[in-house]
């Protein structure tokens, strides 16, 4: 038994780095190189051209870091103009939360309706138009209609990047859908579905990569669309402290939000694709 015991000890001792070193395998392969190659030549680039522009207009990027994590629980000077009690943390929170729901609602509703349309003329024929209209304007030409109508609060900014991620999700979702082989509809009829089984069982698991994928097309650009809208006039949120320091032309405060802003971005837009990846890995296997 006392022998036993200790091959089985041996064992576990032998495969225990073999099990760390295809740990560190499988992160060192999950691991974007490219997108890291991009941050450090980004960054590169940056050292250089503070080279040939002045500091003031063009702060290192150290100062700007510092400057994130001296402002991030609590900025006094931007306490003045109501924006800075807690920081730069308070206004990302409010950003984040209004991108959040907008894009929950807006693709709710895009792929709802994209989903309708590819398969009932009647829907196709009227909202076609409008989502053609709607995506030929440019957004931003729309966002100061938005804030006269519905005032400088939360609503204007939610309303107008519900608009801009339905409009995409309703072309992902129907493009999805009208590239579904029919031959698995008309064999889950043939074999006796519902037009409902049909939707839950074979429509929706059918399209569900290319919706998702959409969804994350419109996240990236609803962060610009959110922070431009707090940007002309909403009370809070990052857009509002660019707002304010660009009024003081603090160049440094500037780059530390719209830094701020694209980090968090990047954060939510790895955390959906880690989700969705997981979500979809039945559609890998299949392949």
């Amino acid at each position: 038994m006392a022998d036993a015991r200790v091959s089985t000890a041996a064992r576990t001792q032998m495969r225990s780095p073999r099990v760390q070193a295809r740990g560190l395998l499988a992160l060192a392969r999950s691991v974007d190189v490219l997108g890291l190659l991009g941050v450090v030549l980004l960054v590169a680039v940056w050292y250089a051209l503070t080279t040939v522009v002045s500091r003031t207009a063009l702060p290192l990027p150290q100062n700007v870091a510092a400057r994130i994590g001296h402002d991030f629980f609590g900025a006094p000077e931007l306490a003045l103009y109501g924006v800075g009690q807690n920081g730069l943390l308070a206004s990302m929170v409010y950003t984040v939360e209004n991108v959040l729901i907008a894009v929950g609602i807006g693709a709710a509703i895009g792929t709802m309706a994209g989903l309708a349309s590819a398969r009932i003329e009647l829907v196709r024929a009227v909202i076609d138009p409008i989502v053609l209209t709607a995506g030929t304007v440019p957004i931003l030409v729309t966002a100061p209609f938005f804030l006269i109508w519905f005032g400088v609060g939360r609503a204007s900014a939610l309303l107008l990047v519900i608009l801009y991620v339905s409009t995409i999700l309703y072309i992902f979702a129907q493009r999805a859908a009208t590239n579904l082989d029919p031959v698995y509809e008309d064999g889950a009829r043939t074999l006796g579905a519902t037009n409902r089984q049909i939707l839950r069982n074979v429509l929706v698991p059918g399209t569900v990569p290319e919706i998702l994928g959409g969804i994350r097309i419109a996240l990236a650009g609803a962060w610009g669309l959110e922070a431009i809208a707090e940007l002309l006039g909403l009370p809070s949120g990052i857009g509002k402290v660019i707002q304010v320091l660009a009024q003081q032309t603090d160049a440094e405060g500037i780059l530390a939000a719209i830094v701020l802003l694209g980090v968090v971005a990047v954060v939510f837009d790895g955390l959906a694709s880690f989700g969705f990846r997981k979500v979809t890995r039945w559609s890998r296997s299949w392949a």
